[in-house]
């Protein structure tokens, strides 16, 4: 199977082309899960996924308060979408949509 590179910058800056590594990204982390879930006992595999999500969640939970940047991103966001409420939908509806199809298997 072939990886990425971690350090890798995307090719494209729009947000078509975020939109669409992150896709790339989805599904290499997909394929990934389906190559180590086939060698694996399903209840070995639910424990350490919950340990690891645990421990994202407890991390995440810790760095997010106290972070500038999110707090500057969260009012940019809110910025953009009180300017296009109507793109904020479509692009909410996109993001669904494509959630929808790449979680149908």
């Amino acid at each position: 199977m072939a990886t990425q590179d971690d350090g890798a910058q995307p090719e494209q800056t729009t947000s078509g082309g975020k939109l669409s590594a992150a896709a790339r990204q989805a599904q290499q982390a997909i394929d990934s899960a389906k190559d180590l879930a086939a060698g694996v006992d399903v209840d070995q595999l639910r424990s350490r996924a919950a340990d690891a999500a645990s421990a994202l969640y407890r991390g995440g939970r810790d760095l997010l308060p106290n972070s500038d940047q999110l707090s500057k991103a969260t009012d940019q966001f809110s910025n953009s979408i009180r300017k296009n409420p109507l793109a904020a939908v479509g692009i909410a509806f996109t993001a669904g949509l494509l959630l929808a199809l790449l979680t149908r298997g």
